[in-house]
């Protein structure tokens, strides 16, 4: 399917504790201007490596004034209760399922128990009270279209965002949250991670009998192989419900009646009905049922635990097998098919969690959607806590926003496991284009890697090497092959195609039309490309810029007679194992002192089942697909097996056994540089050495509440396998406490490698059960102020009794914030007569690490923050780009945002916070351009493509050129090393920032929560018409821009303290003196300078506003 992307802007999230998000998703058309979500997955056509992401259509036509909300009740809910109301007993529990310690039972609740009947029918009764307030509060009868009361005690409804804000603080309201969609986020992977090893076990085999995994995904390809009752080597299934028994709509009646078997025990469709039914939209390509037309939760499904059988991919023979083969399933639908609208709603999976609490029988759920940036405040994380709470080990993808840098991984809750994508051995099925002639042929074009096009007609058979091979006369001109060619050019011959302004169809058809038996199309930039070429009638094929100039260069020298071939079936090509994938998303986790991701799987080029577009037909299918969203089963899975083998462990130690064993050689995209912590995690999963961890670590859910920062909670104090630290100054202390879990007494050394470090103790001993509290003390002292984080690892090694136990190893991340001024407030303003006196007070803050050495320092100039305004959670934008393919989306479509001057200021530094499209990076831009137009009647003046000269000032340049940077999502441009010197007189502003590159690989400009809610967008139509129009959805887009004003002026006297030392998060009060002596009445404005060891802001300047009265 192509890549889900964002569709619908989505209000704020109301939380007393915290603000969160979800990644709206989508497809559409792509229309120049059109909002555009941020991709959270990658895969191959599955979710379609270097898809282009689709935006959204924007009209000016308001939002509705009514969305749904998930409004989430204080009262625990059935999975977290434990008797605190008096007469309500907690739920019995189910023995031999480990679910947290510290609660009153470790295993599973019996949800069926007379005590869960009577509290979810308490539930009900607190609900209906709450809600009758609330009508009286609104004025009105809310209509609850669904009720949670296992995962959450929440109900969904629909409010407007002044009634959400009213709702959000009431004291018997947790949460009020928007409801938005997320996005969707194995052949020899199973043997890389140790898997086969517990399945052939002995005396004991582990292949996930007994064990419950639950998909939350687009539904299942229920008549694969992969999920039959018997499997090929003649398994039987054993249903743990009962035979014939069934869940959810495969029960009596239901949609997906017939649908199940002893392997596939159950499903639920959350897409088709109340809130939200999308099914029947015409925008949206859905069933009822969990049968999937979408390929993503089949692939998923068949990686943690489908059956082993033989597949046949591209004519090939491939065995493949889940992680836990043996074990059951059960398909949640919360996802729809977008044509223009769908995706992954929170309110669909926060009910799927709920369901699988409630039904008492899932051991095991994967999340290979993206989300949970904001843990505290989100109510599918704080489902997943409470699924945790009740037994359930959730296992959740990374995401595949790794080209944006640091900060991009998904799910940063603590509790939950998240997945890293790695290489496994095995890369793609490639076809190879083999140039066979005249001469020697260059060693680099013996066997090109060709990706295969997509919807048009696939080789069927071997093109023999005798092939003519012929470059297309105009292949190096924009238009290559968008007019037809003459008769015969390519008679039986391989054509090659420079892509350019027309589309991937033209090209193929007029190569067709001039006798072409197939078409290879060359990049026009950098990166691979997997031309759509749907209804064309010859195979069609893309390679790499590089790769295509060399074949020009090869056929040059021999006029053009060069022969090829390519083969078929396609060749497996092979990779290096435990590579991480440029796409899996990296840490650290936002601002929250967590390691993340937290381990590591396989996740590049996994075969696996998928389901096609309809649901019947599809039965064998199966392909690649690669990212995180294929990582995360093969976690989940193996979770599955640990759980069968370990029964007593808890879900917070089955996660630390993962992660303590884990494979630490991992290495980044380039194949030669280890991979850190905020890359692998704790490392690559070993299934078969986690079971035979020694020690384990524990944590409880009213911990992981407490370790909130919102309410000044500690992350870096949970007990995890790892430690995080933003800000160690002068050193920083960790304390794990382990459990042993052997049978025998043993003895253990710890040492922390690659920071300078106490260990205390560093000789323990532990008998069956003991526990021991172990303190690392990293030392601040050898790390750089600068705010990049150093890593090591805690190592614990077996040191007698059973020596032959595994070395365990816990991931240490670090850092030293430097230091850096804050101003509070931003500006000051006093009111004196004509030769009064007075005085000024404000507020110097350290935000920074180190300690801020400052002066008061009125010479020169100071600088300033003008515009400070972060990115949108939800991480979508408007497309800022300047097209160097004009046909295919016109021009240009363009974002802007404007400012205001009080008084003269020069500008210093502009930084702009957006992402690149369809896995493009930036640093390919064919430039980068900066513009500061005036405002004219609420518009900008000018615009960049079609009236630069209207611009106060503008800058154009290479993404290397002095004076600019990027990094991640964000692009900075110093305008004095870029040689620049920019001053602006008071008044109003646009600033438009844009990068030409293909329409393909566009740039975004992030939306952001702050603003004045005026921002602007244009699309440049091919002819150069089009004009600016109000956007709509954000409060404006994600920029800083620094001025700088003149420090000091007469009137501005001594401080009553001109100079000291900061702490980190210290700060010193300081009052300035005013005298108006000499002073005509009237407005003035001037500037206090604080100068600091702040690098990035050496000298910061406070605005006074001074009127002086007569």
């Amino acid at each position: 399917m192509g890549n889900l992307q964002g569709f619908l802007e989505m209000p704020k999230v109301f939380n007393r504790t915290s603000i969160a998000i979800a990644i709206a998703v989508a497809g559409a058309a792509a229309i120049a201007g059109a909002t555009v979500g941020l991709s959270g997955s990658d895969s191959d056509r599955g979710l379609a490596i270097g898809g282009a992401p689709m935006p959204s259509r924007q009209t000016d036509t308001a939002v509705a004034q009514y969305e749904r909300y998930i409004v989430v009740y204080d009262e625990a809910p059935l999975s977290t209760y434990k008797g605190e109301v008096a007469g309500l007993p907690a739920p019995g529990r189910l023995a031999g399922v480990g679910r947290m310690r510290g609660s009153k039972s470790r295993d599973r609740i019996d949800v069926r128990s007379p005590a869960a009947i009577q509290y979810v029918q308490y539930l009900g009764h607190v609900q209906a009270r709450h809600e009758r307030r609330i009508d009286a509060l609104l004025g009105r009868r809310i209509k609850v279209q669904h009720r949670l009361r296992h995962a959450l005690n929440a109900v969904v409804t629909e409010l407007t965002v002044a009634e959400a804000k009213r709702l959000s603080v009431l004291a018997e309201v947790q949460l009020v949250q928007p409801d938005v969609a997320y996005e969707p986020a194995t052949d020899t992977g199973p043997a890389l991670v140790g898997a086969p090893a517990l399945w052939n076990a002995s005396p004991s085999q582990y292949r996930g009998e007994g064990i419950v995994i639950g998909i939350l995904d687009t539904g299942i390809n229920y008549a694969s192989p992969a999920f039959a009752a018997v499997d090929e080597g003649g398994y039987r299934h054993v249903n743990p419900l009962g035979a014939g028994k069934y869940l959810g709509t495969c029960a009596p009646g239901g949609v997906d009646e017939g649908r199940c078997n002893d392997k596939l025990i159950g499903g639920y469709d959350f897409i088709c009905g109340e809130p939200g039914n999308q099914c029947g939209k015409p925008d949206v390509l859905e069933e009822p049922g969990f049968g999937d037309n979408m390929d993503h939760g089949s692939h998923v499904a068949s990686i943690a635990a489908g059956n082993a059988w033989t597949a046949r991919y591209k004519d090939r023979a491939v065995s493949i097998s889940g992680m836990a083969p043996r074990a059951n399933i059960v398909a949640f639908d919360v996802c729809s098919k977008p044509a223009v609208g769908g995706g992954c709603f929170e309110s669909a999976a926060a009910r799927a969690i709920d369901q699988a609490i409630a039904d008492g029988v899932v051991d095991v759920l994967n999340f290979s959607i993206s989300g949970g940036k904001s843990p505290w405040g989100n109510a599918v994380a704080l489902s997943f806590l409470n699924a945790t709470d009740a037994g359930i080990y959730v296992a959740a993808a990374a995401g595949n926003d790794g080209a944006q840098g640091a900060f991009s991984v998904n799910h940063n809750a603590p509790w939950v496991a998240t997945t890293a994508s790695v290489q496994h051995g095995r890369g793609s099925f490639d076809f190879l284009l083999q140039l066979t002639g005249p001469g020697a042929i260059p060693p680099a074009l013996q066997a090109v890697s060709l990706t295969e096009g997509s919807g048009g007609t696939a080789l069927a058979a071997a093109l023999p090497n005798t092939t003519p091979l012929r470059m297309s006369p105009g292949f190096d001109s924009a238009e290559d092959g968008c007019a037809a060619y003459p008769a015969g050019t390519f008679q039986g011959a391989i054509a090659v195609i420079r892509r350019g302004t027309c589309t991937y169809v033209i090209k193929v058809n007029h190569a067709a039309a001039a006798g072409a038996a197939g078409v290879v199309v060359v990049n026009n930039v950098a990166g691979t490309i997997a031309p759509p070429v749907p209804g064309t009638t010859i195979p069609a094929f893309g390679v790499p810029m590089a790769e295509g100039n060399a074949i020009r260069d090869f056929a040059a020298g021999n006029g053009n007679t060069s022969t090829a071939g390519i083969g078929y079936p396609p060749t497996p090509v092979p990779n290096t194992p435990d590579v991480l994938a440029a796409s899996s998303g990296r840490g650290p986790a936002g601002e929250y002192d967590v390691v993340k991701p937290d381990l590591a799987a396989a996740g590049v080029a996994i075969v696996a089942v998928k389901s096609g577009a309809t649901l019947a037909g599809n039965e064998n299918l199966v392909g690649i697909s690669s990212g995180t969203s294929m990582a995360s089963p093969q976690h989940a899975g193996a979770a599955a097996l640990v759980r069968q083998a370990r029964p007593t462990w808890t879900v917070a130690e089955i996660k630390s056994a993962l992660m303590m064993t884990a494979k630490q050689e991992v290495f980044k995209e380039d194949s030669v540089t280890s991979a850190d912590a905020h890359a692998m995690g704790a490392g690559r999963i070993q299934v078969d050495q986690a079971i035979k961890a020694g020690l384990l670590l524990n944590e409880t859910k009213a911990n992981f509440l407490a370790a909130d920062p919102a309410i000044g909670g500690n992350a870096a104090a949970l007990n995890l396998a790892s430690m995080g630290k933003f800000n160690c100054v002068n050193s920083c202390t960790f304390t794990r406490t382990f459990r042993n879990v052997l049978n025998t007494r043993q003895s253990w050394t710890a040492k922390v490698q690659g920071l300078s470090a106490v260990v205390s103790p560093a000789l323990f001993t532990l008998n069956p059960g003991e526990s021991k509290a172990v303190k690392v003390s990293v030392s601040g002292g050898s790390l750089a102020p600068t705010g990049a984080f150093s890593f090591g690892k805690l190592v614990l090694s077996p040191s007698g009794g059973d020596t032959a136990q595994p070395v365990l190893r816990l991931p240490i991340a670090v850092a030293i914030r430097p230091a850096k001024v804050a101003l509070e407030p931003a500006q000051v303003a006093l009111t004196l007569p004509v030769g009064g006196s007075g005085s000024v007070n404000f507020r110097t803050r350290n935000v920074g690490g180190v300690a801020l050495d400052y002066q008061i320092d009125n010479t020169g100039s100071g600088g300033r923050t003008l515009v400070a305004q972060g990115v949108n959670p939800n991480r979508r934008g408007f497309y800022s780009n300047r097209n160097t393919d004009v046909t295919t989306r016109g021009r240009a479509s363009l974002a802007a945002d404007d400012f205001t001057l009080d008084s003269p200021t020069g500008i210093a530094r502009i930084l702009v916070n957006g992402f690149t499209t369809g896995g493009g990076k930036l640093e390919n831009a064919t430039n980068l351009d900066w513009s500061i137009f005036r405002d004219l009647n609420g518009n900008p003046e000018g615009n960049p493509e079609t009236t630069p000269q209207l611009a106060v000032w503008r800058y154009t340049a290479a993404p290397n050129s002095a004076g600019v940077s990027i990094s991640g999502d964000a692009i900075r441009l110093n305008l004095a090393v870029a040689g620049q010197n920019l001053n602006l007189a008071a008044g109003r502003y646009w600033l438009v920032a844009s990068a030409r590159t293909p329409t393909a690989t566009s740039w975004a400009w992030f939306g952001s929560l702050d603003g004045d809610n005026v921002l602007r967008t244009l699309s440049v139509a091919a002819d150069g018409t089009g004009a600016w129009r109000a956007g709509a959805g954000h409060a404006g887009l994600s920029y800083t821009l620094e001025g700088t004003n003149e420090c000091g002026k007469s009137w501005i006297g001594a401080p009553n303290r001109a100079f000291g030392r900061i702490p980190s998060s210290g700060s010193v009060d300081t009052q300035v003196q005013i005298d108006t002596s000499g002073l005509a009445a009237g407005s003035y404005v001037g500037y206090i300078c604080v100068a600091s060891n702040d690098a990035s802001m050496p000298k910061a300047a406070l605005r006074v506003a001074l009127t002086v009265t007569p």
